[in-house]
């Protein structure tokens, strides 16, 4: 890049933030802890149960006020959800944990409603788009290495798929122009993920099929940097 390219882009940075980011555009981080299990109309067989199983997700969150009520907001980023299933009737080594890494991006909307001068909830809702991470299209996991006792048998994983989410929150506003807020959400896809079946008995002669389809419980803690006092900020400097 030479030297007019150079103080072309930084002018057009500088004007862009001016002109666009006084109030309606903010980047933000967005991280907390997702809970997700088995799908809960799967009919699991004795002695086996289904249990949630925790993770983590972190997003990076662009955000446009449409409104002084409503924004729309773009995410993308990790989404660690999961399964756990357990053999209650075994001491030790009875459950199997196994984690389904995603990469979501997220499109929506969220309405604010202001119940003091700089606090507010919000609800919200849109469509994602998951992408699995890794993982065989069909894959066997053991409850242990050596004399295993059951399995899971993944007959197919469906890679890429849509969700839908809901959500609300609560936060306010900084003395900068910044944003901050507490959130829950819940994301279901449209389809199933992953379907499997629990192999137990003598020569695993007998099973039971399993659901994963992937809807989780977000609830985690956003905070909006407004391009427009981000720009003040700078010129106090300067």
């Amino acid at each position: 890049m030479n030297l007019k390219s150079g103080l072309f882009f930084a002018f057009f940075a500088t004007l862009t933030a001016t002109t666009f980011g006084q109030s309606k555009w903010f980047v933000a981080a967005n991280a907390g802890a997702v809970i997700s299990k088995t799908s809960t109309s799967d009919t699991l067989a004795n002695p086996f149960t289904t249990r949630n199983r925790g993770g983590i997700y972190g997003y990076l969150q662009g955000t446009y006020d449409l409104s002084k009520a409503s924004s729309l907001n773009f995410k993308v980023g990790y989404l660690g959800t999961g399964f756990r299933i357990n053999n209650d009737t075994m001491p030790a080594n009875g459950m199997i944990k196994q984690p389904v890494n995603m990469l979501s991006t997220s499109l929506g909307i969220s309405f604010r409603q202001r119940f003091s001068t700089g606090s507010f909830i919000t609800e919200n809702f849109g469509i994602a788009l998951n992408q699995q991470l890794g993982g065989n299209l069909t894959d066997t996991i053991y409850n242990q290495s050596k004399n295993a006792r059951y399995r899971i048998v993944h007959d197919n994983i469906v890679k890429t798929f849509p969700a839908f989410y809901l959500g609300f929150g609560m936060g306010g506003n900084t003395e900068e122009g910044h944003r901050y807020e507490f959130t829950v959400s819940y994301q279901q896809p449209f389809a199933t993920a992953r379907q499997m079946r629990v192999e137990y008995g003598e020569f695993y002669n007998q099973n039971f099929p399993l659901t994963f389809r992937g809807g989780n419980l977000q609830v985690g803690f956003t905070f909006y940097f407004n391009f427009g006092a981000l720009e003040k900020s700078q010129d106090y400097f300067y």
